[in-house]
């Protein structure tokens, strides 16, 4: 698919091809996630050579069609993309929180309190 194409992935495509075309389509490597944990549903990473998207082994067809499809969308930021129920949390962790930001800088400050020389 023509990275215009990409740019434009539209929710009806996302629900709609096969499983296996998209992954060919858009360019993305697909493996077995090492995580095992039912709470498990799979990640998509995202990074200068593409997307991987990781999906755990031994789900319902149901299961893994539904989240790989999201998490593709979800990759490929497609506008319409559907929420999902409740019951699953989507964490992207290149959007820190406000609360996770401000950690981080209490972190970054009392680090540069003890390199001065100072209590942290």
């Amino acid at each position: 698919m023509a990275q215009s194409a990409i740019s434009k992935l539209s929710v009806d495509h996302l629900m709609d091809a096969p499983l296996q075309q998209l992954i060919d389509e858009l360019g993305i490597t697909y493996k077995d996630a090492p995580i095992t944990d039912e709470a498990f549903s799979g990640y998509a990473w995202v990074d200068k050579s593409g997307v991987v998207l990781a999906m755990p082994t031994g789900r319902s067809e149901l299961e893994h069609e539904c989240m790989a499809r999201y998490l593709i969308g979800q990759a490929f930021r497609v506008d319409g993309l559907p929420e999902l129920p409740d019951m699953f949390a989507v964490v992207d962790v290149t959007a820190p929180s406000r609360d996770f930001q401000k950690q981080l800088n209490q972190a970054d400050e009392a680090l540069r309190q003890v390199r001065a020389g100072g209590a942290a």
